[in-house]
């Protein structure tokens, strides 16, 4: 547990401040996961996002990725006394942004183990060169970027 943070916002910012601190952004093209960032100390948008992701989760906060075109960034869910949940955005890699954030790209997919037919282990993000095949059809997968809210 993060050391004297017990409400819910306070442990995500003291995590979201530890891991902005601590690693320092590198582009790197390979995928190394959030193990590596934390003992290299440095990694891109991926590492940085699946190292907050997973303190996030050791700390008992729910937290997923979300993919959107050329970045990933993390969002953590938090219940309010009310009982209702909500999933809050945050950077994990750029501009500190926490609890909202500006971003006009489309998100693809929200997300960190995606099970894909044909491959033995889960998958980051699920790549849109995805092609179904079965059987008795040949089923087409299709990508559909499409607005929800504004």
């Amino acid at each position: 547990m993060v050391q004297g943070k017990t409400k819910g916002w306070d442990k995500v910012r003291a995590i979201y401040d530890w891991v902005r601190a601590n690693v320092r952004y590198q582009f790197d093209p390979e995928l190394k996961g959030a193990l590596t960032a934390l003992r290299a100390k440095q990694g891109d948008c991926e590492e940085l996002t699946s190292l907050f992701v997973a303190l996030c989760r050791a700390n008992g906060v729910p937290a997923r990725s979300v993919w959107i075109p050329g970045h990933c960034y993390p969002e953590f869910y938090l219940e309010g006394a009310d009982g209702q949940g909500r999933w809050f955005p945050c950077q994990a890699a750029g501009a500190d942004e926490f609890g909202s954030m500006h971003e006009a790209r489309p998100i693809l997919q929200k997300g960190d183990s995606f099970k894909v037919p044909g491959e033995a282990a889960p998958k980051r993000y699920v790549a849109e060169t995805l092609r179904a095949k079965n059987a008795a059809a040949n089923p087409r997968v299709e990508f559909i970027r499409k607005q929800l809210s504004e």
